[in-house]
């Protein structure tokens, strides 16, 4: 909690601004692709985010890293798997597309 209120800076931690959590999840809303790893601070947050968009009818995929921190290290294996996981998410939005 003390990061979220630091991160927040005095604003309504229910602000769909400050977590979108808290947002609404219209029709139309774009195909997300969420990732985190075992170490990050906001991985509980990200699986239940990815749970919203997929109540509301998003298309949304998660990809958890085993010991992945928030948001990863520049270099690290971790980010190339990262990359490549981006890659096909939006290769198959393109394929839709088509």
């Amino acid at each position: 909690m003390p990061v979220n209120l630091l991160y927040a800076d005095g604003h309504d931690l229910t602000h769909p601004y400050i977590s979108p959590l808290f947002g609404e999840f219209a029709k139309g809303f774009p195909p997300t692709l969420l990732t985190t790893g075992t170490r990050d601070l906001f991985l509980s947050n990200t699986v239940r985010m990815h749970r919203a968009l997929r109540a509301a009818g998003i298309r949304a995929e998660l990809h958890v890293l085993e010991a992945g921190l928030h948001p990863g290290l520049p270099g690290s294996p971790e980010e190339e798997e990262i990359n490549s996981e981006i890659r096909l998410f939006l290769d198959t939005l393109g394929q839709r597309a088509g």
